[in-house]
C-alpha cells in the first residue's frame, strides 16, 4: 500500500489519487503533496537531526526562514534539541525514530503517511506522536496510519481500512465495522480476528 501511494509500485487495478493528482502517472506531484514516515527510519548516519530537517525542507522548497523556524520548532517538541547537533549514527531507535517523524512533516504536507509510526518509542514519544496527530487533524490534513498495532488504531483513527493478504475486508468507522460484524462493544482485535476470519489456537501444551 505504502508503495502504490508513493507512486513505487503501479497498483493492479484502480486508481490513486493524492489531493486529485493521479499518484502513477503524475508521481512527482502527487508524492510533493505527500509526506512519508516508512516502517524503517531510513536516515543518513553522517547527518544529525538538524541537518536532516535542513535537507528535507530544502527538497520541499520551503523557504530557509520558514524551514528553520520550523525545524526548530519539531527538535523542542521531540525531545532532540539537546542532540540536534549530531550524527544519527550514535542516536538510539527512539532518537531516529523521532528524527524521520520531524522529516516527513517539515514540509507541512497535506497528506501523511505514516507506517508503524510507534516502533521503537518509549511512551512519552508514543504520547507526542499522539499530540502531532492532534495538531495534523486542527490542520485539517489528511493522515493515514498503517500498523498492526491495533489500539493505537482504534484510539487515534477516525476511519479504520482492514487490509487481508491484499484485500480490503472491511473499511468504515469502528461502530460501522462493530456492527456489519454484528459484535458491538467488540474492540479492533476482535473485529480483525472475526472479520479475516483467523482461526483461534490454544498454545497449551505447546512447550511440554
Amino acid at each position: 500500500l505504502a508503495k502504490i501511494l508513493t507512486g513505487l509500485l503501479r497498483a493492479d487495478e484502480g486508481v490513486v489519487k493524492i489531493c486529485g493528482i493521479d499518484a502513477h502517472s503524475d508521481p512527482i506531484a502527487a508524492r510533493a503533496k505527500l509526506g512519508y514516515l516508512p516502517e524503517e527510519s531510513v536516515l543518513y548516519e553522517e547527518l544529525s537531526a538538524r541537518e536532516h530537517l535542513s535537507l528535507f525542507g530544502d527538497l520541499r522548497r520551503v523557504p530557509r526562514a520558514i524551514s528553520d523556524a520550523r525545524a526548530e520548532r519539531l527538535l523542542g517538541f521531540l525531545d532532540l534539541a539537546e542532540a540536534a547537533d549530531r550524527p544519527v549514527a550514535s542516536y538510539s531507535r527512539g532518537m531516529r525514530r523521532k528524527t524521520a517523524i520531524g522529516v516527513a512533516l517539515i514540509g507541512d504536507p497535506e497528506v501523511v503517511l505514516f507506517d508503524e509510526p510507534t516502533g521503537g518509542l518509549d511512551p512519552d514519544g508514543a504520547r507526542r506522536f499522539a499530540e502531532v496527530l492532534s495538531e495534523l487533524k486542527r490542520r485539517e490534513r489528511t493522515v493515514i496510519i498503517q500498523s498492526h498495532i491495533l489500539g493505537l488504531v482504534q484510539k487515534r483513527c477516525d476511519r479504520i481500512g482492514i487490509l487481508d493478504h491484499g484485500q480490503l475486508k472491511a473499511q468504515g468507522t469502528l461502530e460501522e465495522l462493530r456492527a456489519s460484524a454484528e459484535m458491538p462493544g467488540a474492540d479492533l482485535e476482535d473485529l480483525f480476528l472475526h472479520l479475516t476470519e483467523r482461526e483461534a489456537r490454544d498454545a497449551k501444551g505447546l512447550l511440554d
